[in-house]
């Protein structure tokens, strides 16, 4: 997408239009995934165990339960201790990324959120999330 700026060409009395890129908007979260059979990698990066014993509602169970549970105080210990994404070493960070750079419904739910909210559960190719907004 590009937005039309005016410019005034020299030694011209008429603006035109020229196209300048947006700016690309980053955001920043963390995230608890938990896998399941329908994940299309299904194998904990936390414990390198296959995740196709576990189904989709009873990863939904499980993530519902936690979201019982979880704080932005606690969300980096608990990523650590359940998360299957790699990202479970950093607390579940994911550092900053822009639109593009995720899949789309976790850029959506991202970005739905306020700093310092968490998220319901968010289903991607990858499983079901939790995601914490950090910037």
């Amino acid at each position: 997408k590009t937005r039309s700026v005016l410019a005034q060409v020299s030694g011209s009395r008429c603006p035109r239009p020229l196209k300048v890129a947006p700016a690309m908007s980053k955001v920043r979260c963390s995230h608890l995934l938990i896998k399941n059979v329908n994940s299309r990698n299904p194998v904990s990066r936390r414990t390198g165990q296959s995740t196709e014993g576990n189904s989709e509602e009873a990863a939904m169970k499980e993530l519902l339960d936690i979201k019982a549970k979880i704080t932005p105080e606690n969300f980096a210990a608990m990523a650590q201790e359940r998360s299957d994404c790699g990202s479970f070493k950093e607390g579940g960070d994911l550092g900053p990324f822009a639109e593009g750079e995720m899949m789309q419904a976790f850029w959506d739910g991202t970005n739905a959120l306020k700093v310092g909210e968490i998220s319901n559960p968010i289903k991607t190719d990858s499983g079901l999330h939790l995601i914490l907004r950090t910037a």
